[in-house]
C-alpha cells in the first residue's frame, strides 16, 4: 500500500482522536494527589490576585502559612495557562487538568513530526504518534495537573531543532546563512526556534540541563569516529566539543551561583535502578521496548542511512537514563524520566518499521499480507494495554490504590466537624476543605527543617480541647516517632466507609 500524504493525514486524525479520548475521558474522576495541590493553589492564586501566591481555599484568601514563593512561581509558563481557564470555567479537577490533556494531544502531533523528521518515513511518524497516544506514562502525566505534560513536548521540540541546527544542511538563498553552514557547519535558520524552545524548556524544569551531556557525548563520539577515519582533530565535532568544554569551565568559574542550581542536583554513584523500569513502562514487556529501541537505532543507522539521527536519538534516551540511575541527587520518580521516553518510542517505532521492511523482503509473494500481519501484531502486542484493566489507574482509584481519595475524606471531615475544632494536616490540601474556615496546624513537608514533634502536638492539644488529625501514609516522613506514638495512643481513630485507603483520621 502506497502511503500518500492524504492517507497519512486521515490515519493521524484517528490516532489523535483516540489519544484525545483517552486523555479527556472522566478527567476529574480521581481526586488531586501530591504536588497537584501545590499547582492548583498557585494557579488559582494567580487567577485571583495576578501574583504567584498560593491560594488558601479554606479561608478563600491568599495563603498566609508556609509561603514558598519560588515553588509557587515555578513552571509559571504552564500554570499561567491553567489560571486562564478559570476565567471561563470553574476550578474543578477536570478543568485544571485539561491543560495537560491538551498538551498531550499536541504531543501526539509532535511525535508524528519528530518520527518523520528523523527518518523521512511517514509510517514511522504514524507509529510514533500511535505509541504515544496509548502510552501509559503519557496518559498518567497528561491527566495530571503537573508541568511534565508540557515539558516533554517542549524538550522534544527543543532537542529536535537543536539537532537540525547542527546537522540539517542549509538550502536557502540567504548568503550569510549559507556561509555559516559552509564555515561553521551549523544551520542558522534554526537558531531562533532553538533559543525560544530552549528557554521555555529551562523555565519549565531544570531537567532541560540533560541536553548538555547529550550534546557533549554526541560531539565526542562523532569527533572520535572522525579521528579514527584519519581526519584528526580539525573537524566540526572536535572543535564544538572543545568550545563547549571551555564554556562549561568558564561557566563554573565565573557564574558559580547559577551553576549551583544545576550541580546541586548531581551526586556520584547513586543507585536508582527503578529508572530502568520507569523508562520501559509503556511496553507490554520491558524486553520489547529495550530490544525494539536498540534494533531501531541500528536500522536507522544502517538501513535508512541516517547514523547521526540514530546516535542522537539513542543518546537522548541513554544519557538521561544513566544520569538518573547513578548521578541525580533526588528521589527516584517516573516524572523525572518521562521526557526521555518520547525518544525511546520513536526508536521503537523505527524498530517496528524495520521488522515490517524485513517481513516484506523475506516473504515477497505475500508481502502485503506479511506487512499487515506484522503491523497488527506490533500494535496489539507492544503497548501495555493491561494497564487499562487494572483495579487502580488514572481513570479510577479504589481504596487499595496508592493514593488516598482526598475528595471523599475531606468531605467526611466537613460534614462532621464541630464548632471550635481545629485540624492538624498538610495545609496545602485545603482545596478539599474549601470555605471551612477551620484553624489548621500544618506539620510541614519537604521544606521543614525538623519533623513535627510531640511537644508541638501536646501544645496544640492543651490549647484546643477538640480537634482532628488527618494523615496519609506519606505524611509520616514529616512526623516524629514520638508524636506518632502519642496520637495513636491518646486519640480516637475514625472508622467509616468514607475513610479508606492509605490515610488515617484521628479525633481528640
Amino acid at each position: 500500500m502506497q502511503l500518500t500524504w492524504k492517507k497519512t493525514w486521515s490515519l493521524l486524525f484517528f490516532i489523535v482522536l483516540l489519544g484525545a479520548g483517552l486523555r479527556f475521558f472522566d478527567l476529574g474522576g480521581n481526586s488531586f494527589v501530591a504536588d497537584e495541590f501545590l499547582d492548583i493553589n498557585s494557579s488559582y492564586g494567580y487567577f485571583k490576585t495576578g501574583e504567584w501566591k498560593a491560594w488558601d481555599f479554606n479561608f478563600d484568601q491568599p495563603a498566609s502559612m508556609n509561603q514558598n514563593d519560588a515553588r509557587d512561581e515555578r513552571a509559571f509558563l504552564y500554570k499561567w495557562q491553567v489560571a486562564q481557564l478559570f476565567h471561563f470555567l470553574p476550578p474543578t479537577e477536570g478543568t485544571a487538568r485539561s491543560v495537560s490533556a491538551l498538551w498531550g494531544v499536541f504531543t501526539i502531533l509532535l511525535m508524528f513530526w519528530a518520527g518523520w523528521f528523523y527518518t523521512k518515513k511517514k509510517t514511522i511518524g504514524l507509529l510514533s504518534a500511535f505509541l504515544f497516544a496509548v502510552s501509559v506514562s503519557a496518559l498518567i502525566f497528561d491527566r495530571r495537573l503537573r508541568m511534565y505534560a508540557m515539558f516533554t513536548p517542549v524538550y522534544l521540540a527543543f532537542a529536535t531543532t537543536l539537532f537540525a541546527f547542527f546537522e540539517c544542511k542549509y538550502q536557502g538563498k540567504i548568503q550569510i546563512f549559507q556561509k555559516a553552514w559552509e564555515r561553521l557547519g551549523v544551520n542558522v535558520l534554526y537558531l531562533i526556534p532553538v533559543g525560544v524552545l530552549g528557554g521555555m524548556s529551562l523555565y519549565l524544569h531544570l531537567l532541560s540541563a540533560n541536553i548538555v551531556p547529550v550534546v557533549a557525548v554526541y560531539f565526542f563520539v562523532l569527533a572520535l569516529l572522525a579521528w579514527k577515519r584519519g581526519e584528526g582533530l580539525k573537524n566540526k565535532y572536535a572543535v564544538l566539543f572543545g568550545v563547549g568544554a571551555v564554556a562549561t569551565i568558564l561557566f563554573l568559574i565565573f557564574l558559580p551561583d547559577m551553576a549551583k542550581q544545576f550541580t546541586k542536583e548531581v551526586t556520584l554513584f547513586d543507585n536508582h535502578y527503578s529508572y530502568f523500569g520507569y523508562i520501559l513502562t509503556d511496553f507490554a514487556h520491558p524486553f520489547f521496548g529495550a530490544i525494539l529501541g536498540l534494533f531501531g537505532a541500528w536500522f536507522l543507522a544502517k538501513k535508512l542511512d541516517r547514523p547521526k539521527a540514530s546516535l542522537w536519538l539513542l543518546l537522548s534516551v541513554v544519557v538521561p537514563l544513566v544520569l538518573s540511575v547513578w548521578f541525580w541527587r533526588r528521589n527516584a520518580g517516573p516524572q523525572y524520566i518521562f521526557f526521555a521516553q518520547s525518544f525511546l518510542l520513536i526508536l521503537s517505532s523505527i524498530g517496528v518499521f524495520g521488522i515490517l521492511r524485513i517481513a516484506k523482503e523475506k516473504f515477497p509473494r505475500i508481502k502485503k499480507r506479511a506487512f499487515f500481519i506484522t503491523l497488527a501484531l506490533a500494535i496489539l502486542l507492544l503497548p501495555q494495554y493491561g494497564y487499562f484493566f487494572q483495579e487502580n489507574n488514572t481513570y479510577h482509584e479504589t481504596t487499595s490504590g496508592e493514593n488516598p481519595n482526598y475528595r471523599k475524606i475531606f468531605a467526611y471531615f466537613k460534614k462532621n466537624k464541630e464548632a471550635g475544632e481545629v485540624l492538624i494536616t498538610r495545609n496545602f490540601r485545603n482545596y478539599y476543605f474549601a470555605k471551612s474556615e477551620v484553624q489548621v496546624y500544618d506539620f510541614g513537608g519537604e521544606l521543614s527543617k525538623s519533623k513535627f514533634s510531640v511537644a508541638e502536638l501536646q501544645a496544640i492539644v492543651s490549647e484546643h480541647p477538640k480537634g482532628w488529625l488527618i494523615v496519609s501514609e506519606n505524611d509520616y516522613d514529616y512526623i516524629s516517632n514520638e508524636a506518632e506514638a502519642y496520637f495513636k495512643e491518646n486519640f480516637t481513630r475514625v472508622s467509616n466507609s468514607q475513610v479508606r485507603g492509605p490515610i488515617e483520621i484521628y479525633r481528640w
